[in-house]
């Protein structure tokens, strides 16, 4: 870690009753820093307003949030930011303190620069022998309750390929153990419906939101069986193309496509 802010103040402890810790009550978000800047900031923000809103706590003040986070970012010309909120600090016991005030954490972090390297060339992608639950109550949100993704990536640690594609209980396909996943079937980008489990990730907004005709729908591996292309997504990777999924073959071209299309800009910088 480069540096970390709690509550405003430049330190790496946090309260042994942080709700946090205690129940993984909170949410975070994960930025990408270039040049000083975040990329995608309101997005960002965003995210966790509506996170706070969603689990019931009272939010920071946006702009006070956001000149956090840009004095912060200025310190950095490439790192990976992360922010998480969590329920005020409290007793035992699952019920929160009446205020529902919220604590602030502000982590720097040294952006992985293979990430570059693997974009170019893709990666290969497998197939996890572990299934996630469905929760609507929490589905898209990027909540701190991650065990399903920590048991995921103790899997990846075992295996040779570079990331795996995880299904649900219902044996819908989802996404990668950090990522949002897309497809090319027969000329048609399509992506899976998250309602019922997964994260409602930025760069997949992104995505959704220049490409507007993509399909969001319930996938199935057989659905995914004769797909010409396949990537996955998230805000510190960006776009990174599969090369090959289950010792299958896949060509990159279109999806290199996709990834200059999102290419950072300034008007990337809110």
């Amino acid at each position: 870690m480069k540096y970390c802010l709690v509550n405003g103040k430049p330190q790496h402890q946090i309260d042994i009753e942080n709700r946090g810790l205690a129940y993984g009550d909170g949410l975070f978000t994960t930025a990408k820093i270039v040049n000083g800047h975040i990329q995608f900031l309101s997005a960002h923000i965003t995210r966790l307003l509506m996170g706070c809103k969603t689990l019931g706590m009272v939010p920071p003040v946006q702009n006070e949030l956001a000149k956090q986070l840009t004095t912060v970012a200025a310190n950095y010309s490439s790192a990976v930011l992360k922010v998480i909120i969590t329920a005020e600090s409290g007793g035992r016991g699952y019920a929160r303190a009446t205020s529902n005030d919220h604590d602030l954490i502000i982590m720097v972090h040294d952006y992985p620069s293979h990430y570059d390297d693997m974009a170019n060339t893709g990666i290969n992608l497998g197939l996890s022998q572990q299934q996630i639950g469905l929760n609507p109550m929490l589905a898209g949100l990027k909540h701190l309750n991650r065990l399903e993704q920590v048991l995921l990536r103790a899997e990846l640690s075992s295996r040779s390929e570079d990331d795996l594609l995880v299904t649900n209980l219902h044996n819908e396909i989802i996404e990668a153990t950090s990522a949002n996943v897309f497809f090319m079937i027969d000329g048609q980008l399509q992506t899976p419906d998250v309602s019922q489990s997964g994260v409602n990730g930025i760069m997949r907004q992104v995505i959704l939101s220049q490409y507007p005709n993509t399909l969001v729908k319930s996938l199935t591996l057989n659905e995914i069986a004769d797909a010409q292309a396949m990537f996955i997504c998230n805000c510190v990777m960006g776009v990174m193309p599969i090369r090959r999924f289950n010792n299958r073959a896949l060509a990159i071209e279109q999806v290199t496509v996709i990834r200059d299309s999102l290419k950072p800009t300034e008007s990337l910088y809110d």
